[in-house]
């Protein structure tokens, strides 16, 4: 037990080292981005959070889900995927243990040609995170995250809250899923 907790607090430090090192050049800051409002759609007041920060939320009528948009515009002109990847994953990382509350999560890369295809975007990846105990989302059973990076424009952050689980097999949630691009 003690040597995982010494491998543990090994790990943390050299991360938190490297981070200090690093400078990541992405900051909260919102950027021009193309955001498809469909018909169901209402804009709401974003709610307050202290894991993230949203620029629009949205909502149906009859508050079958929520979607947020948060944005970290890139800062500099590194214009090399593979070089922005890491100081990526030092955003992604503790924005999905916030918003997950700490618990251990699975994150997925999408497929780059996917991101180029349907978000005008170069990389990204998803969480799926079930009964979130933050108050992120507090009054939901389910949260997507999608993170969608272009390079010199930075990073989307698309949160998708909901409580049915047959929500995702829905038009709507295409809709939803599908309702940004980067501008080029």
């Amino acid at each position: 037990m003690k040597k995982y907790f010494l491998f543990i607090m090994v790990t943390v430090i050299s991360t938190m080292v490297s981070a200090e090192i690093m400078d990541i050049p992405f900051l909260p800051e919102e950027f021009d981005v193309d955001i498809l409002q469909y018909p169901h759609m209402l804009l709401i007041d974003n709610p307050e959070s202290e894991q993230l920060d949203s620029y629009y939320t949205f909502t149906d009528k009859n508050n079958t889900y929520q979607i947020r948009y948060a944005f970290f515009k890139q800062q500099g002109s590194e214009s090399d995927q593979q070089k922005l990847k890491i100081p990526y994953s030092f955003l992604v990382l503790p924005i999905i243990w916030n918003v997950a509350g700490y618990e251990e999560m699975g994150i997925s890369n999408f497929n780059d040609s996917d991101v180029k295809a349907e978000f005008n975007g170069d990389f990204g990846s998803t969480v799926f995170i079930q009964n979130p105990t933050s108050d992120f989302g507090k009054e939901y059973r389910y949260i997507m995250i999608n993170f969608y990076c272009k390079v010199n424009q930075g990073i989307v952050v698309q949160s998708l809250l909901f409580n049915d689980i047959n929500f995702v097999t829905t038009e709507q949630f295409l809709e939803v899923f599908h309702s940004f691009k980067f501008q080029e």
